[in-house]
């Protein structure tokens, strides 16, 4: 007996709808339909390379090695069915491990194939998602996307898609869900004529929503840029991905008229099974990116595909590049033309020079730069120390590479921000490092906005951090993060009409960014606008319970309108999110002998005997003693926190919860050294 054969497959199920009630009232002429079925089955599955393994009747199980093979057949078959047989067909495709014994086939690519066939409707071709993203690259496949459905007998649900072509039906979605089994309240969301009728008007004001931005906004897209998949067989080809998405992302927004999503929100998306329009949807983007690294080593291969995912996902311009690795950024320039001249985007001359102008980089310095902003986005503190490893390495080959010294400087900075080493420290390594970056190139964002935010938070240059700001907008306009922290450098010289478009613009450009939210809200809290960054808050918390950036703010902001229960939950919140479980009992127990104030104060002695055996700042000390009402204490720790440079200090001038120590003359003192408006 015949071993059995576990591959990869493409199998098609056919059926010839009502094919059993013909046979019941008309067996000659079933017969001739069957016989002509067959010749059309029998003529295209040769021609495309295909394997009959049985006929069922009516039904057909074939066998394709490529699911291009597969769709290609079917096409030509219900091409060749609508003219010549006297019937419709189902056909659907699924591309799986299947087992292969003898004539027959069997395993869940088999099972999969044959329901989705089930639920297609007469005269259609339906695929699923693995069939779609294998054809994706073919511009002649036409396909739209139907629903995730669960199908009858298969124990996860199934991302459906419809061929299209003239000779097929337009696909019917509120059959595809019933008979797929979908039986949840969003599935039958337009049972009722009530939600009918509602429905009818969203789809209105979401086509006269289209219209309108079209019209007001039309020299604008957004586009994410998925992460890279990695097929080389490097080492640390994870981490190496991981820049080179950076890097893509950091080009394309050179481009003022595409809004690129961050790096933050299109990570989101690694390794995650949702299909190119649900990740559009959730991105608020009309194109997505993707990308494959095949090679990177002397030479750089690299596949890149432009697809429109809203309203019918497509493949809009593919290019695959190979190239000398030095001439890496010559690729992503190249990359970016292509993409503004497929989407019909008229550059600026300045734009267009950014594009096309590059310099060689060494390829060992290239690689160990990548691998090092891989380790910095895992933002631990073992992961920092690698990405300080790799960065030197990049210097060690070309002492030179400025993208090496912006990484260095980011390190430390990212260091400094997460507490693990003093602010002193980390802030004169970043200078040193941002200053040899911005000589050796002075055309980056990064290094603007790096030293933006080094001046402001680091040396209180309000003047030079101001034009390191505007540079950076200038040269990445889009850049939504640059324009979060200008929107806060302008709150602390109280220049809050110019923070609020500031503010304002980095949310139009990412909504769905969690930080991006985040740091809106710390601006609606600074201009004491509390109910709306409560609400932004709780909205940013039902994605991500965890984030500990809204956690803290919305503890705050509770604080600052005097609900003080619900601030103290989020504390507690807030420190378990940070595994410091002590921290959570101490404030439940003090809140419920002594109240709130006390749990801060209890908290804050807690964390001055941890300063013994670990770096804890004073300013989260001061902030501490402020919420308790402990004015001296307060003053006492915040001016440790200015003493020791935290980078927090500029805050004080315009956050609220400090209002009850703010008219105190230590407390101007303070703002009178760091040169601080006080009015």
């Amino acid at each position: 007996m015949e071993a059995p054969s576990h591959q990869l497959a493409a199998i098609m199920f056919t059926d010839i709808v009502g094919y059993s009630a013909l046979m019941g009232q008309d067996e000659d002429k079933a017969l001739d339909l069957l016989s002509v079925n067959r010749q059309i089955h029998h003529q295209h599955i040769e021609e495309c390379h295909g394997r009959l393994l049985k006929e069922m009747g009516d039904g057909n199980l074939v066998y394709f090695s490529s699911a291009v093979d597969a769709v290609d057949c079917a096409l030509l078959i219900q091409k060749s069915a609508s003219r010549q047989l006297d019937g419709k067909l189902r056909i659907g495709i699924h591309l799986g491990e299947v087992v292969l014994q003898a004539d027959d086939a069997f395993g869940d690519g088999v099972n999969i194939a044959s329901r989705i066939q089930a639920i297609t409707d007469p005269g259609g071709i339906y695929i699923s998602e693995a069939v779609q993203k294998a054809i994706r690259s073919r511009s002649h496949f036409k396909v739209e996307y139907l629903d995730e459905v669960q199908l009858k007998n298969i124990d996860y649900p199934i991302k459906i898609y419809a061929l299209k072509a003239p000779f097929l039906p337009h696909p019917d979605l509120n059959r595809v869900r019933h008979l797929g089994g979908n039986g949840t309240p969003a599935r039958n969301f337009i049972k009722s004529r009530l939600n009918q009728a509602l429905a009818v008007l969203i789809l209105f004001i979401a086509i006269f929503s289209t219209i309108w931005l079209q019209r007001t906004r039309n020299d604008e897209l957004r586009i994410a840029i998925l992460p890279i998949d990695n097929l080389s067989q490097v080492d640390e080809a994870e981490y190496i991905s991981a820049g080179m998405h950076g890097d893509m992302i950091d080009e394309l927004s050179k481009i003022s008229k595409l809004i690129v999503t961050s790096r933050t929100s299109s990570s989101k998306f690694k390794d995650k099974d949702k299909s190119i329009p649900e990740i559009a949807a959730e991105l608020n983007v009309k194109l997505i990116i993707e990308s494959e690294l095949i090679e990177i080593r002397d030479s750089m291969r690299l596949k890149v595909r432009l697809i429109q995912a809203l309203p019918q996902e497509k493949q809009l311009w593919r290019m695959e590049y190979f190239r000398p690795t030095k001439e890496a950024m010559a690729i992503y320039g190249d990359m970016a033309l292509g993409i503004t001249e497929a989407t019909s985007i008229n550059l600026e001359d300045e734009e267009r020079e950014q594009l096309i102008t590059f310099e060689e980089v060494d390829p060992d310095a290239y690689q160990a730069y990548l691998t090092g902003m891989g380790h910095l986005y895992k933002f631990s503190e073992n992961s920092i120390n690698k990405a300080l490893h790799y960065f030197d390495l990049a210097l060690a080959k070309d002492e030179e590479y400025a993208p090496a010294y912006t990484g260095i400087a980011l390190a430390w900075a990212v260091r400094s921000q997460f507490g693990y080493v003093s602010t002193k420290v980390a802030k004169a390594n970043s200078r040193q490092a941002l200053d040899k970056a911005v000589k050796l190139d002075n055309s980056s964002a990064i290094v603007h906005y790096n030293l933006a935010l080094n001046t402001a938070w680091g040396y209180h240059d309000w003047v030079t951090a101001d034009e390191e700001f505007q540079k950076t907008i200038a040269l990445a306009p889009n850049h939504a993060e640059a324009r979060a922290y200008y929107a806060f450098f302008l709150d602390f010289l109280h220049r809050y009409d110019e923070s609020r478009v500031q503010a304002e613009k980095s949310l139009e450009l990412e909504p769905e960014n969690l930080t991006t939210a985040t740091l809106y809200a710390m601006h609606l809290n600074h201009n004491r606008r509390f109910n709306e960054a409560i609400k932004i808050l709780n909205n940013v918390l039902e994605q991500d319970p965890d984030y500990i950036m809204a956690l803290s703010t919305l503890w705050t902001v509770y604080h600052n309108t005097k609900q003080f229960s619900k601030a103290m939950e989020n504390a507690k919140l807030w420190y378990a999110a940070r595994n410091e479980d002590v921290m959570v009992d101490i404030l439940i127990n003090n809140y419920i002998d002594h109240g709130y104030q006390a749990a801060m104060e209890k908290i804050a002695q807690a964390l001055i005997e941890k300063k013994d055996t670990s770096y804890v700042t004073p300013w989260q000390i001061a902030t501490l003693y402020t919420r308790a009402d402990n004015v001296d204490k307060a003053l006492e720790w915040l001016e440790k926190a200015y003493k020791a440079e935290d980078p927090n200090m500029p805050h004080i001038n315009t956050d609220p919860i400090f209002d009850n120590i703010r008219d105190t003359e230590r407390f101007q003192k303070m703002l009178r050294e760091m040169k601080l408006p006080t009015e």
